[in-house]
């Protein structure tokens, strides 16, 4: 967070710096997450893009990616080799194939997550119902805010 202060010479509100405080911490515990998992930051954001997404095609999820379809067939087969993804042939074209996150994947990464979000439920449920509201709307509010700069920050890269 400081660093990114220093940067950017932005103090700004002391919630804005509390979120660039969050988004440090998230990146971070992304990075821990990876490496629990055996995986590189890489791998995991796509096993991360492939369980909020359900089952797709290797193209597919290399759009999402924004990679070619080579290097995201190459971080398939090591995600399957790790037990975290499966591939699934088309009950309706055999030719193609449909990637999916296994139980297994999702069932470790729950567990890695679950301390965190049992205490952030925790102390969510230990403010005034009006607290829990003003939150929530500021969250989704940020999210919102987030998806948008996103959105801003593709359309330069098309460019």
């Amino acid at each position: 967070m400081q660093n990114h202060q220093k940067a950017t010479g932005d103090s700004g509100h002391p919630v804005s710096r509390t979120l660039q405080g969050l988004f440090g911490l998230a990146n971070e515990t992304e990075r821990k997450v990876a490496q629990a998992l055996g995986l590189n930051l890489t791998d995991y954001r796509a096993l991360t893009v492939l369980a909020d997404s359900g089952p797709v095609t290797v193209g597919v999820l290399a759009s999402d990616l924004g990679a070619t379809a080579a290097t995201t067939t190459a971080l398939v087969s090591r995600l399957e080799a790790h037990g975290y993804v499966e591939r699934l042939r088309s009950t309706e074209d055999r030719r193609q194939v449909h990637v999916n996150v296994t139980t297994t994947a999702s069932r470790r990464i729950k567990d890695l997550m679950r301390p965190l979000l049992s205490a952030a439920n925790a102390h969510l449920d230990g403010l005034p119902a009006d607290h829990q509201v003003v939150v929530g709307d500021f969250l989704d509010a940020v999210l919102d805010l987030m998806q948008d700069h996103l959105q801003s920050l593709s359309a330069e890269d098309a460019r």
